[in-house]
C-alpha cells in the first residue's frame, strides 16, 4: 500500500510546488509583501486598541457621589 501512495504524492507535489502567494487582480500588492504585511499589522493593532478603549469607557462604573 505504502509503495502506491509514495508516487501519488509525489506527483501531487510537484503539481502544487510551483504555486506562488500572488494572486494578481485586487489583491495584488505593488509594494514590498513585508511592508504591506507591517501595514496591515499595524492597522490591527490600531483597530484592536480602539475596541479595547471603547469598551472601557462604556463599562466604566460611575463613582457614587
Amino acid at each position: 500500500m505504502t509503495g502506491r501512495i509514495a508516487p501519488i504524492l509525489l506527483l501531487a507535489l510537484a503539481a502544487v510546488a510551483p504555486a506562488s502567494a500572488d494572486h494578481g487582480g485586487a489583491l495584488r500588492t505593488e509594494t514590498n509583501p513585508v511592508w504591506a504585511a507591517v501595514v496591515w499589522a499595524v492597522t490591527a493593532f490600531l483597530v484592536g486598541m480602539a475596541i479595547i478603549a471603547i469598551v472601557t469607557v462604556l463599562t466604566r462604573r460611575r463613582r457614587q457621589p
